[in-house]
């Protein structure tokens, strides 16, 4: 009996000390794998379509506005640097959880012989999955060195040395509210280039032998596959590798996008870097053509009446989340890439003062914020010195200027705007059931206010973000 006792008391040591070390083990672990993608395993069985790629998909295509707008389910395994015998073992560590209908790979890249990107990007790959046989074959495959295998499959090796870089947030478990995806908010003019009709260029590399595994892995299982190539500045030779591109899907009967090819974007206000990314602007753009074209060319259904509530819960969370980046910006340059955003509603106000028509890139960043519409008034009063007020209700779709003079009162959906002004000429504007001026001529240091963004949330109709920008655009505090 005492020697049981001895026995059960050594076991639930060694189990204690296995639990502490894992949660130590986690704590010193770099979180970004953690957040971007370990959410995946609670929601993998309920995927429908899943994201694979660079950093171009990773950054482009937004499951919960997939979900939101469509009732699509998916899941944005892509990657930063992550090349595409990367992206074969993620998708096949995937396929032990998750079982998609479609399988969406982006082909930028296709053309590298390089297997991976080492370190934080690997890492970002890789550490979120969990030990498995399959990460133990992807390691094995992607690494002959022994040093690199064990980094990648006990990463305790390089991370047991962080101690002094620990913060609150490494004792966080909690995941991103972004199903994989990620965004970034800042603009940049493309560089100089010219689309041509150009001949498919041959390739011969690793990245299209590990394609064919995609592909062959994906027939196997019934998976219906969609290749793409987003849009970016590309140079000649890298538009001849998109239409090598369609070349392969040809081979194998599979649908192919080549956006460089299709007018979605508008490269001088979706421009996150010179040569390759785009902003969260392009980002809802893409998202929106992919949902569209999910929907209606691969029967993929809106699963919005099945009960899965913590889609619904994970997309107020991600909300909440673009609301607190865009109370953190400080420049009205990237508010205006932000509030390009049909999940809000907004008014926009620039006194006659200011000189924000002075600039291009304002005057195409507004525009971006209603991309279908001519903006007629805007078009006549830039250049006189005179207010303007951009009334804009994605939830019902009204846009509404006013320029000058002009007052009026407009029905929203989230009720009645009055923009008017007093007798002593002092520019007002109310929404429905309060009293209080919205505008402001001055902040509390006396310094002249140009711009004012109201930012409404469709949910209730209430405001959710109100910016003021002196004449620097920078947003005052």
């Amino acid at each position: 009996m005492k020697k049981a006792k001895m026995a059960l008391w050594a076991i639930a040591m060694i189990v204690f000390a296995a639990m502490l070390f894992r949660s130590v083990m986690f704590c010193l672990e770099n979180k970004g794998a953690h957040n971007r993608n370990g959410d995946f395993f609670r929601v993998a069985d309920e995927c429908d379509v899943l994201f694979l790629g660079t950093s171009h998909m990773a950054t482009e295509v937004l499951p919960l506005e997939l979900w939101h707008d469509y009732g699509i389910t998916s899941y944005n395994i892509a990657g930063l640097g992550q090349l595409m015998p990367v992206s074969y073992w993620m998708l096949i560590n995937a396929l032990d959880y998750a079982n998609p209908k479609v399988v969406l790979v982006d082909c930028y890249a296709i053309e590298a012989d390089a297997v991976a990107n080492d370190g934080e990007f690997m890492h970002m790959s890789m550490d979120g999955l969990p030990l498995t046989k399959t990460k133990i074959r992807a390691v094995c495959d992607l690494y002959d060195d022994m040093d690199r295998r064990i980094e990648y499959l006990w990463n305790f090796s390089i991370y047991h040395n962080r101690w002094d870089e620990l913060t609150w947030k490494d004792f966080d478990s909690r995941y991103d509210n972004m199903r994989g995806a990620q965004f970034q908010v800042a603009l940049c003019e493309p560089a100089p280039f010219i689309l041509r009709d150009v001949e498919p260029e041959p390739v011969d590399s690793v990245g299209v032998e590990y394609l064919r595994k995609i592909m062959e892995e994906c027939r196997r299982r019934d998976i219906k596959v969609v290749l793409t190539y987003l849009p970016f500045p590309a140079n000649e030779s890298e538009q001849k590798v998109a239409a090598y591109v369609g070349q392969f899907a040809q081979e194998y009967g599979v649908d192919y996008l080549n956006f460089l090819k299709l007018n979605v974007v508008d490269f001088k206000t979706d421009c996150l870097d010179a040569n390759s990314h785009l902003n969260i602007s392009g980002g809802h753009k893409i998202t929106s053509y992919i949902g569209k074209y999910l929907s209606e060319e691969c029967g993929i259904v809106n699963r919005r009446q099945d009960g899965i509530v913590d889609w619904d819960e994970d997309y107020a969370g991600y909300q909440r989340y673009k609301v607190e980046r865009l109370q953190g910006l400080e420049s009205l340059q990237n508010s205006l890439i932000m509030m390009a955003d049909k999940s809000f509603s907004l008014c926009l106000y620039v006194d006659g003062e200011s000189k924000i028509w002075d600039y291009e890139q304002y005057v195409n960043l507004v525009q971006n914020l209603a991309p279908e519409y001519a903006f007629p008034t805007l078009g006549e009063i830039m250049g006189q010195g005179v207010d303007y007020l951009l009334l804009l209700d994605n939830k019902n779709r009204v846009i509404k200027e006013f320029g000058g003079e002009e007052s009026g009162e407009t029905e929203t959906s989230f009720g009645k705007v009055v923009y008017t002004k007093t007798e002593a000429g002092e520019r007002v504007l109310y929404l429905e059931g309060s009293e209080e001026n919205l505008l402001v001529e001055e902040d509390e240091n006396g310094h002249k206010l140009t711009v004012q963004t109201i930012l409404i949330d469709h949910s209730d109709g209430s405001i959710i973000n109100l910016q003021k920008f002196q004449e620097t655009l920078k947003a005052t505090k």
